[in-house]
C-alpha cells in the first residue's frame, strides 16, 4: 500500500506545474531549412573617386540543415548556397578585343545602369539560439555563421541611351569569399549583417587603389 501511495505522489509531482518538484524541461522547435537574404551592399577602404549606386545589392538563397544541441535552446546548422554580389556605380570594366581589362570612371557621363558583379557558390555554417516559443508559435531568434564562398561568374555591364554591353568572366575577383554574418530576429523577417573578410579584388586594372576593399551587407533575411 505504502508503494502505491509513494507512486501516486510521484506522478501528481509532474502533472501540477505549481509542484517543486516539476521540471520546466525546453524542447526544440523545429529549426529552418531555407534562407533567402537580400541586404544593401556597401564596400569598405575604396579610393575617394569611387561613387557606389544607391541599388547596389546582394542576393543569397541558402538551404540548410540543423542539428539540435541535446534539449537547450542552441543548434548548430550547416549548408549550401548561391549569392549574388551588384556593385552598382560610375566605375565600369571594359574588356578589349584581344582580352585587355581596362577601369572607366563613367563620372559625368549619363548612364541608365552600371555595375560589376559576382557569383558564389558559398558553404555556411550557423551557430544558432531560439527563444521560448509563444502561443502563435513565434520565437526570439539570434544566428551567427560563417561563409566560405567560391567564384563562378564575375562580369560587367554598362547601359546607356546609345550603347549597351555586357562582358563576361571578367578576371581580377576575389576566387574566394568568405566572413561573417549574423540573422536577429523574431518570425519568418530578421535583420540580416554581413561583414566580409576577404578582399574584393585580388589582381586586375582595379589594383591598387582597391587592393583594400572589402564588402558589407545590411538588411533582411526570411527563413522558412
Amino acid at each position: 500500500m505504502k508503494q502505491v501511495y509513494f507512486a501516486l505522489i510521484f506522478s501528481a509531482s509532474f502533472l501540477n506545474p505549481n509542484c517543486s518538484y516539476a521540471q520546466d524541461v525546453h524542447i526544440p522547435e523545429p529549426g529552418e531549412g531555407f534562407s533567402f537574404n537580400t541586404s544593401f551592399l556597401m564596400i569598405a577602404g575604396v579610393p575617394d573617386g569611387y561613387a557606389p549606386g544607391l541599388i547596389a545589392n546582394s542576393q543569397e538563397f541558402q538551404l540548410i540543415r540543423e542539428n539540435h544541441i541535446g534539449l537547450s535552446h542552441f543548434g548548430v546548422a550547416y549548408g549550401l548556397g548561391y549569392s549574388g554580389h551588384f556593385y552598382h556605380g560610375n566605375l565600369h570594366i571594359h574588356v578589349d578585343e584581344n582580352g585587355t581589362q581596362s577601369v572607366r570612371d563613367l563620372t559625368g557621363q549619363p548612364y541608365k545602369s552600371n555595375r560589376f558583379a559576382t557569383e558564389y557558390i558559398d558553404g555556411l555554417i550557423e551557430l544558432r539560439y531560439r527563444g521560448k516559443t509563444n502561443k502563435n508559435g513565434r520565437y526570439n531568434r539570434v544566428y551567427v555563421g560563417g561563409v566560405l564562398g567560391y567564384k563562378v561568374d564575375a562580369y560587367s555591364y554598362q547601359n546607356s541611351d546609345s550603347y549597351r554591353v555586357k562582358f563576361y568572366n571578367v578576371d581580377g575577383f576575389n576566387t574566394l569569399r568568405y566572413g561573417l554574418y549574423a540573422k536577429v530576429g523574431r518570425g519568418q523577417f530578421n535583420l540580416f549583417y554581413f561583414y566580409g573578410l576577404s578582399p574584393i579584388v585580388t589582381s586586375g586594372p582595379m589594383l591598387p587603389d582597391w587592393s583594400n576593399a572589402t564588402s558589407q551587407n545590411i538588411g533582411l533575411s526570411i527563413t522558412l
